[in-house]
């Protein structure tokens, strides 16, 4: 009897099997005919990752598939790919650019799906993040800390953790044979300034590499098993289980590390023990005046405060200290421009008695121009994402797109587009004269975005490069050495163009 019965039950696993299979193929590839059915020049997809299979799997940094495509899309206002499940559209033409981020705004104020909640990951609910009114409300509110006479009051506390960095360079001259690590030593500078002109705090990150601080950046900006599987949910679309199970996306000594931080500083702040205007001094006041107010929206709630003081800290001090080794590097292949702005930068101190005041860094124009080159070659951020906010067709296209729906601006392939900038790979920085400037397009120098969601912190980041690069090429001559990388490879499941392996050059004291 147990044969005759077993049969049939075989026969209805088959069957259930084969049903559940065909529903998951469905469910991922429901959306893969639009692109087609549009005719919009795209990557063919297979499931489950669509068109990015191999950025997945950390074989290739998911900038340099975008690249390739730019390339293989040569000639065509924008292209499609799969993200996943998801169809997502890739702008190429400047002017559509310039149009999305800047003219028509209004349909586009998201960086992220609606889908996406942070309600169990409150670091992650921060500027970057917010959607709608909620983000307006809150950028307007946070504007001001970023003030010309805000950013002149904090020059001194960034000059203190210059001092500390070429200490921290000196000593590594002497123990390595004048080989420094730029891209630890960067890292370390930005994140002493950070603590100290957003917290308040003494990092002490360059006399201490294993400090708390450090160490936290580190590991914010390295992949994890957790990272990789919870940026897979996402791409399946499941990001809803994240929700329901009450996931989050970092470690828990990374949610203690700035519950603490942010509750210390606050408590100094309200009894007067720091008197710093410092970020978190205006966050507490935004916080202490909206306490008045009897009626209205509270914007500023604990977990905004978090995960805004969060955002402050990841955003001040990666992408910047990436410029400033990037453009160490850039500079030690290229002794010519490194002298000249040596010099440029020489005259300036000396017009001013030797002192490094807002309006000299201000006045250090070539400075500009080869830290605009830098942001060329090396974006801070090589890929913008915008979302749909309400319906919006496409000028001379039959593409629409949908509230939700996303695309991407390839900041680094437009940077490197032989069409903008004449022999991209080369370092010049004559392009950005204000002649070259005006001469080019809107929508093909993105380093901090564009339109009113360019980045808040834009001008302390300027500030802050200027300072640590003037300071260092007034001390030291930088050169290539043995274990300078000839081409940098970028780590492949980072989202920004960090190095596989740290910047190492050759430094050797000037005489003054």
């Amino acid at each position: 009897m147990s044969g005759v019965w077993s049969i049939p039950f075989v026969q209805l696993s088959a069957v259930a099997v084969l049903l559940v299979t065909f529903l998951v193929y469905m469910y991922l590839t429901y959306h893969y005919g639009k692109w087609t059915g549009l005719g919009v020049p795209h990557a063919a997809p297979s499931p489950p990752f669509g068109s990015l299979r191999d950025v997945v799997m950390g074989r290739v940094p998911f900038v340099d598939v975008i690249h390739s495509l730019y390339h293989r899309f040569d000639g065509q206002r924008y292209f499609g790919i799969y993200e996943g499940r998801q169809p997502l559209l890739v702008i190429r033409d400047p002017q559509l650019v310039h149009t999305i981020m800047v003219k028509d705004f209004r349909s586009f104020v998201d960086r992220n799906a609606n889908k996406v909640s942070f309600v169990h990951d409150k670091l992650f609910d921060h500027l970057v993040n917010l959607r709608g009114e909620q983000w307006k409300a809150i950028r307007a509110k946070l504007s001001p800390t970023f003030s010309a006479a805000k950013l002149k009051s904090m020059l001194g506390d960034i000059n203190v953790c210059t001092t500390r960095l070429i200490d921290n360079m000196n000593g590594q001259i002497m123990k390595n044979n004048g080989i420094v690590d730029v891209s630890e030593a960067s890292a370390q500078f930005t994140t002493d300034t950070i603590g100290r002109c957003a917290f308040g705090l003494d990092c002490n990150t360059l006399s201490d590499p294993d400090s708390e601080f450090r160490r936290t950046g580190r590991a914010i900006f390295t992949p994890s098993l957790r990272s990789t599987l919870l940026n897979i949910t996402r791409l399946l679309g499941l990001g809803q289980l994240l929700d329901v199970f009450r996931i989050r996306g970092m470690s828990r000594n990374i949610y203690d590390f700035f519950d603490n931080l942010l509750e210390t500083t606050m408590e100094q702040h309200k009894y007067g023990e720091n008197t710093r205007n410092d970020f978190i001094a205006l966050l507490v006041k935004l916080k202490d005046e909206e306490k008045l107010k009897e009626h209205g929206q509270k914007l500023f709630t604990d977990d905004i405060l978090a995960a805004n003081s969060f955002v402050f800290f990841v955003a001040g001090f990666e992408t910047t200290a990436s410029t400033i080794s990037y453009c160490l590097y850039e500079l030690a292949k290229n002794p010519e421009i490194q002298e000249k702005l040596r010099n440029n930068i020489k005259q300036k101190f000396n017009a001013n008695d030797g002192k490094l005041a807002y309006d000299t860094l201000k006045d250090m124009k070539y400075l500009d121009m080869v830290i605009n080159e830098t942001f060329r070659l090396h974006p801070p951020v090589p890929v913008l994402s915008r979302v749909c906010t309400q319906k919006y067709a496409i000028q001379d296209s039959n593409i629409t797109l949908n509230v939700g729906e996303k695309l991407i601006i390839p900041t680094y392939s437009l940077h490197r587009d032989p069409k903008y900038y004449s022999d991209p790979e080369i370092f010049d920085p004559e392009r950005f004269t204000e002649e070259n400037i005006s001469s080019r397009p809107h929508g093909t120098f993105l380093p901090f975005g564009d339109g009113p969601r360019i980045c808040i912190g834009m001008r302390f980041a300027m500030m802050e490069a200027k300072t640590g690069l003037a300071e260092i090429l007034l001390k030291f001559e930088v050169s290539p050495c043995k274990e300078t990388q000839t081409t940098i490879k970028i780590r492949p499941r980072s989202i920004l163009l960090t190095p596989n392996e740290s910047i190492r050059l050759s430094f050797k004291s000037i005489d003054q």
